[in-house]
């Protein structure tokens, strides 16, 4: 969440020297066999016990509310795909890759989550969805939201605790990432949008040190539209982001003045993931309560911008 900043000026002297579990809806638990429910899988790698992967699953059209008698009330086994997909509450931007190895890993962190019976009047959207493909093109959807009584929509029934399932996929999608090419997405600079939100959920899709576009914007947070954009220069941006991975600092139990005008910086990996670093304490942050306070050359390039946009 955004947190209090400083103001421009302020922000300028500091430059200078200053120094989740739950889940519940449910997805589109039906499995389907039809070719309009996947995309090709040539070239991916066979990890399947049975041998032919399938077809690389796809995210399901609309998102239900309620468990399906008809399912059962765990994830079948065999699934070759998972694909994480937004549950309707545009809390969740999904990744363009879906999941294709490693796939039964995520299946046991959603099966591993104990039974709940109680019947939740919290009817908030979920948050995301999980596609599991199999080789047979069917689809079996998992849905998670994140409230007081957030749970795990499994088929017929409802499992506790939304974060494992949804970190477990994260974790081995970057994995994954990790030995294969990224496609060309990268936007435009001068085309990202102040208002792009920092993704919660997934935020190591979205660690800021992976950025390979961004753009600069000051202005007031709540008023995200009106803020003033400055597209980051390549090189700019490769000294912002070493120097993200070196100067940080630890802001629990920091006192934060609260502040109308920020800067906070927006922009996409290398997979097209969007990164959002709102302003923090000292800094803007890079993930839970870590700031960053840039040092030397980045410290001069993050003060120019600031001023550039001022």
């Amino acid at each position: 969440m955004i947190r209090s900043g400083l103001t421009v000026a302020c922000a300028l002297l500091l430059l200078a020297g200053c120094s989740g579990s739950g889940g519940d809806p449910d997805p589109e638990p039906s499995a389907g066999t039809s070719s309009d429910t996947s995309e090709s899988a040539s070239g991916t790698t066979d990890t399947s016990p049975t041998g032919d992967p399938g077809p690389v699953v796809k995210c399901p059209d609309a998102t239900l509310l309620d468990p399906d008698p008809a399912l059962p009330d765990e994830v079948p086994e065999g699934a070759t795909s998972v694909r994480l997909c937004d549950g309707g509450d545009d809390k969740v931007t999904p990744p363009v890759d879906a999941l294709t190895t490693e796939a039964g890993a995520v299946v046991t962190a959603v099966n591993d989550q104990p039974l709940v019976t109680r019947n939740c009047v919290d009817r908030r959207i979920p948050e995301y969805q999980l596609a599991f493909g199999y080789p047979d093109g069917s689809r079996f959807v998992v849905a998670g939201r994140f409230t007081a009584c957030g749970e795990l929509l499994v088929g017929s029934a409802r499992r506790a605790k939304a974060g494992p399932a949804l970190r477990t996929f994260v974790q081995l999608l970057l994995d994954q990432r990790a030995t294969a090419t990224p496609p060309d997405l990268a936007p435009d600079p001068a085309d990202l949008d102040c208002a792009q939100p920092r993704e919660l959920r997934t935020w190591p899709l979205a660690d800021p040190t992976g950025l390979t576009v961004a753009a600069l914007c000051v202005g007031d947070p709540q008023q995200p539209g009106r803020a003033r954009l400055v597209p980051i220069p390549p090189d700019d941006l490769e000294t912002l982001t070493a120097s993200m991975r070196a100067d940080t600092v630890e802001t629990a139990g920091l006192f934060c003045e609260i502040s109308r005008l920020r800067y906070w910086i927006v922009g996409a990996n290398a997979w097209g993931d969007p990164v959002t670093m709102d302003y923090g304490c000292v800094g803007l942050t890079l993930s839970g309560e870590l700031d960053w306070t840039p040092r030397g050359e980045a410290r001069e390039v993050l003060k120019d911008l600031v001023a550039r946009a001022s």
